[in-house]
């Protein structure tokens, strides 16, 4: 267990910088406060992670499920919220960070996320496809509507308080399902496994403290992140709307990697693979839903969060990209060329930054996942069977 116990501790001394910096009110120029701050939020992240895993042990199935999945993508909401946040009070660029953010998440984890996950798999298992599990098809299907639905907000130009209404369901509908059906069940890892061998009493106290600790780091780190990733870019001539698109994103995204990395290291596939696309579920409804609400209090009253072209562009091409990752995993089966296009397609919109680069990836998108659908359309129709079946279960 001492691997165990230098990883804690590595991942709270990484948090006590910024801490003391925070307390202290120290100044540094935009780029140290950003990686100070950054490195507060993803050690934080990797402790969230392995709390909610332990915290498993100590409360109901049905309730850990909904607890691990919003504690899971805690950063990600926290600098996605202080954008739309900042929307709110002050407008301006803010109002295109909130989506800047959102948009590079959910790209990211389809994009590196789930190809670099299942091209590992393949590695691991020497085999050129990698196999899912039945259980994935409650996942697939409120990822396939919620990526349906998707499609109105560009052409609206706004992200509207009902859509918050319907996202928000949505992924109450998740967990409620989820709550009922079959879960692969696993022995706990690594940390969790650790922190799970304490006595019952202290192994909640641990947990607790932990989570509050991470909890109190992200909140007094997310704002100076935010601002510093702003302010690097001003600094360097670098675009500020992808600096918080991408960098932000892969700060507050890589404990899931890294957790999912590990499962199928195990050759856990699914499990790894599931990881992914539940935090997909989460930021696809819950995170897209949360914003015109945080967006409205800051304001003050109910108002839609508005779009301009650049931010309708990239909905449409996240909203295509979610269609063909989906149509991929329909029938519950990656292949090597499969998990290839993900990430060929996904890095290609970084060979020209362009508005035709948007659209034509788009176009591309959508023009390969179709045919995919209209072949698969059993499979899309077993799991319209299967999340039936785990209603009237």
């Amino acid at each position: 267990m001492r691997r165990e116990k230098l990883l804690i501790l590595t991942a709270v001394a990484l948090t006590l910088p910024w801490i003391v910096s925070f307390v202290c009110k120290m100044q540094y120029p935009p780029q140290v406060t950003a990686l100070l701050s950054g490195l507060a939020i993803v050690s934080s992240a990797f402790l969230i992670s392995w709390s909610a895993e332990t915290a498993e042990v100590d409360i109901p199935r049905s309730l850990s499920l909904a607890v691990v999945a919003l504690l899971a993508v805690l950063p990600e909401y926290a600098v996605d919220s202080y954008f739309a946040w900042m929307a709110g009070k002050v407008g301006g660029s803010y109002v295109h960070y909130a989506t800047a953010n959102m948009t590079g998440a959910n790209r990211l984890l389809i994009g590196i996320g789930w190809s670099l996950v299942a091209l590992t798999a393949m590695i691991k298992s020497k085999k050129m496809v990698v196999e899912l599990d039945e259980g994935l098809r409650l996942e697939t299907f409120i990822l396939f509507v919620a990526t349906i639905y998707s499609f109105t907000i560009p052409l609206r130009g706004n992200i509207h308080p009902l859509d918050s209404l319907i996202f928000i369901s949505l992924f109450s509908l998740y967990i409620y399902l989820a709550t009922k059906a079959y879960k692969e069940e696993f022995e706990l890892e690594g940390v969790p496994k650790y922190l799970a061998s304490f006595s019952k009493r202290m192994r909640r106290v641990i947990v607790v403290t932990l989570l509050l600790f991470s909890a109190f780091v992200i909140f007094i780190s997310v704002e100076a992140f935010a601002e510093g990733l702003i302010g690097t870019a001003k600094s360097f001539g670098l675009d500020e709307f992808l600096m918080v698109q991408w960098i932000a994103p892969l700060s507050s995204e890589s404990p899931e990697f890294v957790v999912a990395m590990y499962l199928v290291r195990r050759m856990r596939v699914t499990a790894g693979i599931n990881a992914l696309i539940s935090s997909k579920v989460n930021q696809w409804t819950l995170l897209i839903g949360s914003l015109p609400v945080i967006y409205s209090i800051a304001l003050g009253f109910l108002s839609p969060l508005p779009l301009d072209d650049r931010q309708k562009e990239e909905i449409l091409l996240t909203s295509a990209q979610s269609l063909f990752g989906l149509a991929i995993i329909s029938n519950l089966r990656i292949t090597l060329w499969e998990a290839l296009s993900l990430s060929a397609l996904f890095l290609s919109q970084f060979v020209y930054e362009s508005v035709e680069t948007r659209y034509f990836l788009s176009a591309v998108y959508i023009a390969l996942s179709i045919p995919i659908i209209v072949r698969e359309r059993e499979n899309i129709k077993k799991s319209i069977k299967y999340v039936a079946k785990v209603i009237n279960s």
